[in-house]
């Protein structure tokens, strides 16, 4: 120790006499993803150091690295005690941010280096707590808990923007908490009945899901069969109305033929009603019913009509060969 604090003493005496122009080719490194800020007596000064290499005085001046992209602060051991008075610890919170390039001198000139110890850690501290003591064990435990990020975040997003930070939470992850070991128990015993009733359940759900499957299975078969014997039958209706409207059709259309040519051969009988037409008429009947005789003993023809014209012809009329052919 006596050591250190003679070596101190010489180089702060050495500081103070060199030239100022050998004393700012001392270097340090600012790594990237940080900005590097300096301290001078106490005082932050305005320069800001981009990632790279620069000098600075030593001894005098004190260099601090401010990480400026994503990081995780990891917060341990956090109590809750809840309104039913059983205290409970979280042992670990995890909060991903993230501070803005253009804000980090203004955060560490407000709250120092260790900004992310006020805004992240002690806050944490605070929120959980608040939430605890308004919260039984089972809701911060079982009810509760999967909204317990969500609302740490929003919590901690809302102080930081109202401060103007430039601080972004990204996420905030946490462990169950630890509870005594005999209401843990109980908890998993709770949880096991709770499960196999909520299975059971979906058990019975699914059942009768699958009877009301099968009942509308049944009922929109019957419906189909329904509609398709009603589909049948009133095609097999249409179908026999179209065969007798056919063959009524078809009957008047024959009957219509047959009275046309009756029509027709009354009117071309009526035009042959002629005196000409009456006496070949009358020739051809008489030819057809005239019976002719031969034999030895008849030497001639005799033709006798069926119909005389007149009482005097009844008599049978004899004609020569010659003569029928005159």
């Amino acid at each position: 120790m006596f050591l250190f604090r003679k070596l101190a003493t010489l180089s702060l005496a050495y500081v103070i006499s060199a030239p100022r122009a050998c004393i700012a080719q001392i270097p340090h490194v600012v790594p990237e993803g940080h900005v590097g800020l300096y301290f001078r007596g106490g005082k932050l000064l305005d320069a800001v150091a981009e990632p790279g290499v620069h000098v600075h005085l030593p001894i005098i001046t004190r260099l601090v690295n401010v990480q400026v992209r994503v990081q995780t602060d990891v917060v341990r051991n956090v109590p809750c005690g809840t309104k039913d008075g059983i205290m409970s610890e979280f042992e670990r919170v995890e909060v991903v941010n993230t501070l803005q390039k253009e804000k980090a001198h203004s955060i560490v000139k407000a709250y120092g280096a260790d900004y992310d110890i006020v805004w992240i850690h002690d806050k944490i501290h605070h929120e959980i707590n608040k939430f605890c003591s308004n919260k039984t064990l089972r809701q911060v435990y079982v009810d509760d808990f999967a909204t317990l990020d969500r609302s740490l975040e929003s919590a901690l997003q809302s102080d930081l923007d109202r401060y103007v930070t430039g601080v972004t939470v990204i996420a905030v992850r946490m462990t169950k908490p630890v509870i005594p070991e005999t209401i843990r128990r109980n908890y998993e015993a709770m949880e096991e009945q709770r499960t196999a009733a909520l299975v059971a359940m979906r058990t019975h759900e699914v059942v009768e899901r699958e009877l009301e499957t099968e009942r509308v299975r049944v009922v929109s078969t019957a419906r189909k069969h329904a509609e398709e014997a009603e589909i049948k039958s009133s095609t097999e209706a249409r179908r026999a109305r179209l065969q007798a409207e056919t063959r009524s059709y078809e009957d008047k259309l024959t009957a219509d033929s047959k009275r046309y040519a009756v029509e027709e051969e009354a009117a071309a009988n009526q035009a042959l009603l002629t005196e000409p037409y009456l006496r070949l008429q009358a020739t051809r009947v008489w030819e057809h019913n005239t019976k002719a005789y031969f034999g030895e003993r008849i030497p001639t023809l005799m033709i006798d009509p069926v119909q005389p014209a007149s009482p005097a012809t009844t008599a049978s009329t004899w004609w020569s060969p010659r003569e029928r052919q005159q």
